[in-house]
This record gives structure tokens, sequence and C-alpha cells, in this order.
């Protein structure tokens, strides 16, 4: 394993910094010492166990993956520089980009409007044909693998899984590679899969535009495989606008599915429909989404996928969430309303006096779970396996939507999350504990005062300074939830009226 700063790989490639690992490899920040430019270079290691057969057919995967996908010269597609062998294996050298995913912007600015997504479906469709007509099959379209760049280019990502179409030597039989709820339903019934497949995942990703998350999520994957195989699509939530396309490409047969020649009409009808016709609730916002996400700082990511992966840099929801352009006097104090200036007195008394619509602070958004809640405005938001968060940009309020898998009820979840909270903070004073009811359900909710420790679990809190919380805990089915609201306690009381708000908007779609 090459671990060594600076070490160089075919005497041109400056390993600078490791980003990433997973079970195929290492994901390598590197520089291009011939050219002078930043590089990206994956370095091929085989999990240990594998018989010299194995693994000789496993570095002729990985070459051959990387060979294919050089062949595709398209802007959407992220480019293969080169492929070198040191050290007995594989390095594969590809385009470095700074921008978002898909699937980072929907998280932190909700769901991309209809226009926007219609126009993202286009590029990754473009790349998809040229792809298709090089005989390369992507097999893992889905969010995650689509960036967007400060001037709103598409580029699709992590060919890491791709095959040339008819080579079964490149995966064993049965074998079935890819994201769960992307995949289409021939792949799972191990049927032959050619370019049909791809465009379904694109219509699943399309969804995903609109709602968070894939038509056929479950959480879990047998359930997830399970729903694509025999379960429609709800469209409820979708602009009828988008109907079409999402029919046309979500056939379960892949020989009724739309072609790429008229997926490509209908995703252009959208594009060129009147802000009316296709705008949802979700403001355009000029100059690119992604610029407001990279504004706030770039992190490394790693697309795992089969046991390969593509690298791409993104900026961290928890550092550039976007604020929102419509609202500027939202940004400037998040938790509560601009208020209006009283107007100045007038020597001639003014007739019909103007009035000033106040700014919106909240903005509803679903989790790919189902639940949906009204967050803050301007708060930086992040995800974790079953923990959702947003903080205030200056750490003086914070937002958190936490889901339990267990039997517990709300009386017995609540008071285990009272444990761990005097485990980590420092002085906490309960002010009330009480039964309400959440929209039809039973839900119990703790008031307290607490200090932030330094050595506490709270990262975005600042140790030393006191807060107040509201933390309430429901139970439907079988996942239990625990919503939570802080803010630093000298601000508690005027901002106490939003906090009642967005705790009650939280619903668990049915």
């Amino acid at each position: 394993m090459a671990s060594e700063d600076n070490r160089l790989i075919a005497r041109r490639y400056e390993l600078v910094r490791e980003l990433g690992r997973g079970g195929m490899g290492v994901v390598w920040e590197g520089r291009d010492t011939l050219l002078n430019r930043q590089v990206a270079i994956k370095e091929v290691v085989l999990p240990d166990g594998l018989s010299p057969g194995d693994q000789e057919r496993q570095l002729m995967r990985t070459v051959r993956e990387a060979r294919t996908a050089a062949k595709l010269n398209h802007p959407s597609v992220v480019a293969i520089y080169d492929v070198v062998e040191e050290g007995g294996r594989p390095w594969i050298v590809m385009e470095l980009l700074s921008h978002p995913t898909v699937e980072q912007v929907v998280l932190s600015t909700g769901a991309l409007p209809v226009r926007e997504a219609a126009d993202v479906g286009r590029q990754v469709l473009s790349a998809l044909k040229a792809a298709h007509a090089a005989g390369v099959l992507h097999r893992d379209v889905k969010p995650s693998n689509i960036l967007i760049t400060d001037d709103g280019r598409a580029v699709l990502t992590d060919f890491g899984i791709a095959t040339v179409e008819g080579d079964a030597s490149l995966t064993r039989t049965g074998m079935v590679t890819g994201s769960p709820s992307f995949l289409a339903p021939e792949r799972v019934r191990a049927a032959d899969a050619g370019p049909a497949s791809d465009l379904w995942s694109l219509g699943a990703t399309l969804y995903a535009c609109m709602v968070g998350r894939s038509p056929f999520e479950r959480g879990d994957p047998m359930a997830t495989l399970n729903a694509l195989l025999t379960e429609e699509p709800d469209y409820r939530r979708i602009p009828p606008i988008m109907h079409p396309i999402l029919r046309g490409l979500l056939r379960k047969e892949p020989e009724e599915r739309v072609d790429a020649e008229e997926a490509d009409r209908l995703l252009s009808a959208i594009a060129a429909a009147k802000p009316a016709a296709a705008d949802r609730d979700v403001p355009e916002r000029k100059g690119g989404r992604g610029r407001a996400l990279v504004a706030g700082g770039a992190a490394a990511a790693v697309v795992l996928a089969a046991g390969t992966f593509g690298y791409f840099r993104f900026a961290s929801p928890a550092e550039g969430a976007p604020r929102a352009t419509a609202q500027p006097a939202a940004a400037t104090s998040p938790l509560t309303p601009s208020a209006t200036q009283t107007p100045q007195p007038s020597a001639t008394p003014t007739p019909t006096p103007s009035v000033t619509r106040a700014a919106p602070v909240v903005r509803a958004w679903t989790s790919r779970d189902g639940w949906s809640i009204l967050r803050p405005i301007g708060w930086r938001g992040s995800l974790q396996e079953a923990y959702t968060q947003w903080t205030r940009r200056d750490r003086n309020a914070h937002l958190g939507i936490e889901a339990v898998y267990s039997n517990l009820d709300a009386n017995e979840l609540l008071r285990t999350s009272e444990d761990t909270v005097r485990q980590n903070a420092e002085d906490v004073v309960t002010r009330g504990r009480r039964t309400v009811t959440h929209q039809g359900v039973k839900a119990v909710e703790w008031e307290f005062s607490w200090t932030a420790s330094a050595a506490g679990d709270t990262p975005w809190a600042t140790a030393g300074m006191r807060y107040r919380e509201v933390r309430r805990a429901l139970a439907i089915g079988d996942t239990a939830y625990i919503v939570s609201w802080t803010a630093a306690e000298s601000q508690w009381l005027r901002n106490r009226g939003l906090m009642r708000q967005v705790i009650s908007s939280f619903t668990v779609g049915t």
C-alpha cells in the first residue's frame, strides 16, 4: 500500500494526500507533474483471500473499466486521463472536480425546480447516449453520481462498475452491482440488461430530484428490491408536468420504456415550459445551485460502488448550505423574520399605506425516508444515517431529527435520551415535561437547560455557553422520532414562536 507523502507513480503522478479508502483501494489527491495540474488517482488494492486467478480477473476488469470510460469524450462525463501500473497493480488517473452532487444539493436546499431537474436530466441523458453508442453501460446512475458545476453543467461520475455491453467476463453470474434504490427491475431479475436499464435509473434519479429519495426506497434492501419489482411509484408529490417522463422511464418492462430520443423530447418540453406551468414552490436560483454550495468550502467524498470507486469533491452541507437568495432578511436573522422598520412621519399624509410582505424564514423539506418538516432558511444542514440536523450560522441555534428503529414508546425513548444528555452536558436543569398530541399521535416533550461541555457530543455547540432545548418524542409504527430545537438561553423567548411552528410541522408520510 502506497503511503509515502509525495510519492511519484509512473515517474509522473505525485500523491499529495489520501482522500479515502474502500474495499478495493485508495483514492488520492494527486498532481500531474508533467502538465502541472491536479488529478484524482485511484490506487487499486485487492482484498485478501482472492485466488491468483480471481486477482488477475479483477485487475483485468479494473483496467478495462478505465479504458472503456476513457473512450467517452463528453462534457457530462468525468474524464479518465491515464491508466498506469506500479507495484503490480493499476493506478487510474482521472479528472478532479470540486462541485456538489445532486444528492447534496437536494439535501441542503430541497427539491430541484422542475425545469432545472429537466435540464440536469437532458445532460445526463446525453452522456448516457454517448456511452451507449460506445457500447458502455453505466449501471449506477443515481443522484450521488451526478455533479452540478457553478454554471449548471451536470457531470456523470463513477463508471467504476460500468461494463462493455455484451462482455460477460466483467461480472460474475448472479452478481448484481449498483444501488438497490435505483436498479432496473430486469437487473434484479438477472435478465438481460441494456441501455434501457440506465434509462430506468435516470427516471428514478429524476424522481429523487423532486422528493429527495428514490420512489422505491423502503429503508431495507430486500424491501426496496421487492418494491421496485412489484409496486408503482407514488406521483402525488410530483408536479404533473413531470409525470409523462417519469411514467415513460419507470415502466417495469424495458421494451415498454421510452427510448433516449423520446425521453429527450419530453425533457426538452419541460425545460422550455413557462415558469407558471413548470415551477414548484422552490424558487429558481440565479448563478447555479452548485456555486452557493461550493462557496462555503469543499470537502472530499469517495463514491463506493461494487468495490471500486470514483473521486470527486463537493461542498459539505454542514459548511456550505446556501443562503436563500430570495430572502436576504432571513440570512441576517434566521430565527425571526426581519421586522419592517416603522416609517418616519411625513408632512403629507399618505392616503394608501403600502404593505411590505415579510420574507419567509422556513421552507418545507422532505427526507428520503418520507418524513417532512419546515426547516429554517439559511441554516447549515447535514445528514447522518438516522440523524438529520440544521445549525444556524452563528451556532446559537440548532434543529435535529433522530429516527430510532426500536419498540420503545415515547416515554422510554425520552428517558434514554435524557440519560445521554446528562452524560454529555453540564448543569442540566429540567424546565418542564408534558404529554402532548402531535398531529393525532401521543407525544412526550421535555424542556431543559444545559451548558455545553468541551468533551460533549454536540460539536456545533460552543463550550461554556448556556442553551435551552425542547425534545419531542413520538412513535409511529416501528419507528420512533425525536425532534429537538435548541437555542442560546438568552435568545429563547423571542424565538419560541418559531420553535413551536417548526416542531409542530414535523410529519411522517404514510
